[in-house]
């Protein structure tokens, strides 16, 4: 390299030497300032040349998770990319992994495993073979946990055993398990009233003629603790009510950290702070109650979002919203809501009180008006009044009861005429799905019903029920693929169609049924081919989502679907059927969703060829 340098600078020297005596044009210059800036790289392109190319391959490893860890350590790997210049380097890097590889076989329980590396030279590259014997995989024989090491006194508190760990006698010595498991015993402790515990002492002992391990894990309890006093600060605008309302623990209960994490949870859920820290005192006082305080950082409490939207259905359209989260300083909402697009106009007032009464329980009252116009089915003018409470029973079920007061003006249909409505509406939601955008398991069960009574006019009565559920069966750890299958079915109980308000009758349609179709105008039809609307419905998609790469996802689907006339559709009615194809585009935050259907029960000058549906999240 020195060498290099030295006929570098000795090339410039005699280029300027030269240049002086000899060169007189411009160009002649402007060539020498060329060789000046860039005759480097004449010297730099050979070193690159004549760098090695070599190959890595493992031997006698056949676990894919155990390969996996070695490779993240192996400088043979992480480095293949920036190679060294000669095979002696190669073979110092080479014998530079063994260590590491030993590293990772100790920490899997591999303790008597030996590593050997070879070089391989052909005529194209480097071949080093890495061939590791990794011998008996220890294994645990014993596990104790002791509060004092020394005198081999062994834990005992409630609710805190060997059966609440993850090891077991006869698992492999794992290390990384091991520690998790050391950190879940603190969490056990913490749980049951002694989250001052700390692990003094974690002994592994090896026993090389058995290939077995021994472990001890040695723990300082602390004292027993109950919560004490609760300090609040960071608050600027928010009601300290508020915060004692999320708080799932009572003064002078036993410590459990459980209740800390849901009430984190539940402060942030509320949308009202940007962090929240809960942290306790580090001594009890002479009633063994610990202090517990609340850090909070408040978040902004008034949101405004113009927007401007464009979709199939809807065409172009503007849309504004303004809220305060932290109405009157208490956690309450007041949200405007408006929108103005081809096919709707709509405005919506919303005030909401949290935790009404009762904890995980919430007042609505929700003012709405709008103007809906489908072509070929309706022109409604629609204003409603509701009053609801919404009270979340689990982590998985809510349910809702209101009151709801509903004027519908509806015209240019096949079942024109004015409502004033009185209804009681009752939501149940079930659902263990483990994501709202992208669920690839579990299941979700929703059921809403509401009685309606019409004061005017004809003053009927009718009820309108309907039943939902959604199934997702994931193939496979990784959820390549996923099977997903809704259900929809709906009533109505009451006189003839034409007595109910065309907008609270069934029309297929969209994208949540039957894609393809002209939208809400799957129903029976009149003699002049308008909607009509239907007294029951049934509603079958099957999606199976392919996953092609990390981010795209290919999706086919078939809907199917009855509207009926009777209060119970009959199945050798009428079966609409669509297929179609989908793609997914996973992003950050969540699926982007691009569907084309294609009707195969395609009604003459009413149903298109396709229909193009895009949206954010999965259909279901």
């Amino acid at each position: 390299m020195l060498f290099v340098i030295i006929l570098y600078k000795k090339i410039l020297t005699i280029i300027e030497i030269s240049s002086k005596i000899t060169f007189k044009h411009l160009y002649v210059k402007i060539l020498m300032l060329f060789f000046k800036k860039y005759l480097f790289l004449l010297f730099l392109i050979p070193i690159y040349a004549f760098s090695l190319e070599y190959s890595v391959v493992f031997f006698g490893i056949g676990d894919k998770n155990t390969l996996d860890a070695i490779e993240k350590v192996s400088n043979l790997i992480i480095l293949q990319k920036r190679p060294p210049k000669t095979s002696n380097a190669l073979r110092y890097r080479a014998n530079s992994d063994i260590a590491e590889i030993k590293k990772i076989l100790h920490s899997l329980g591999y303790y008597d495993a030996e590593v050997k590396v070879d070089l391989e030279e052909t005529e194209k590259l480097i071949k080093v073979n890495v061939f590791i014997t990794p011998g008996t995989r220890y294994t645990i024989k014993e596990i104790n946990l002791y509060s004092d090491c020394i005198e081999k006194k062994k834990l005992e508190i409630a609710n805190v055993t060997l059966n609440d760990l993850d090891l077991r006698v006869s698992d492999p010595v794992v290390t990384e398990n091991i520690i998790s498991n050391q950190d879940k015993l603190l969490f056990l402790l913490s749980s049951n009233g002694y989250p001052l515990s700390k692990i003094e002492k974690l002994e592994t002992k090896i026993d090389l003629s058995e290939k077995t391990a021994y472990l001890d894990f040695c723990v300082q309890t602390g004292p027993f603790s109950k919560f004490g006093n609760i300090k609040i600060s960071g608050l600027k605008d928010i009601d300290q009510s508020v915060i004692f309302k999320k708080i799932k623990w009572n003064k002078n209960q036993t410590y459990d950290v459980r209740k800390i994490i849901e009430t984190q949870r539940a402060l942030l859920k509320t949308n009202l702070f940007s962090s929240v820290a809960i942290l306790n005192d580090q001594t009890v006082d002479k009633d063994d109650q610990l202090g517990i305080n609340i850090k909070l950082a408040e978040a902004l409490h008034k949101y405004f979002s113009p927007a401007i939207s464009y979709a199939t259905v809807d065409g172009f359209g503007a849309s504004i919203a303004w809220g305060n989260r932290n109405f009157r300083s208490r956690g309450e909402l007041l949200a405007l809501e408006a929108e103005v697009a081809q096919r709707i106009f709509f405005g919506i007032a919303t005030y909401k009180i949290t935790d009404f009464l009762k904890t995980d329980q919430n007042y609505v009252l929700r003012l709405a008006a709008q103007r809906e116009k489908i072509p070929y089915v309706y022109l409604a003018f629609t204003y409603s009044m509701i009053n609801r409470i919404d009270r979340l029973i689990s982590k998985n079920l809510l349910v809702s009861l209101g009151f709801k007061v509903e004027y519908d003006e509806i015209t240019h249909s096949g079942n024109n005429g004015d409502f004033l409505l009185l209804g009681v509406p009752f939501y149940l939601k079930y659902s263990n799905a483990n994501n709202l955008l992208n669920p690839t398991k579990g299941n979700t069960f929703i059921y809403y019903a509401s009685p309606y009574q019409n004061v005017i006019n004809e003053a009927d009565f009718f009820f309108k029920q309907t039943f939902t559920y959604n199934i997702y069966l994931p193939f496979g750890k990784s959820e390549i693929f996923v099977l997903a299958v809704r259900t929809q079915l709906g009533n109505m109980i009451g006189s003839s169609v034409f007595n109910m308000p065309l907008t609270k009758l069934f029309l297929g349609g969209s994208d949540d049924d039957l894609r393809g179709y002209k939208y809400r105008t799957v129903s029976p039809l009149n003699e002049k081919r308008e909607p009509i609307g239907g007294k029951s419905a049934i509603y079958v998609s099957i999606e199976p989502r392919f996953k092609i790469t990390k981010t795209i996802g290919l999706v086919p689907f078939t809907d199917l679907g009855i509207v009926s006339l009777k209060q119970f559709p009959a199945f050798e009615e009428k079966w609409f059927k669509s297929v179609g194809i989908g793609v997914r585009y996973y992003s950050f935050f969540g699926p982007i969703r691009l569907d084309v259907g294609f009707p195969l029960d395609r009604r003459k000058n009413i149903d298109p060829r396709y229909k193009i549906y895009v949206n954010i999240g999965q259909t279901f």
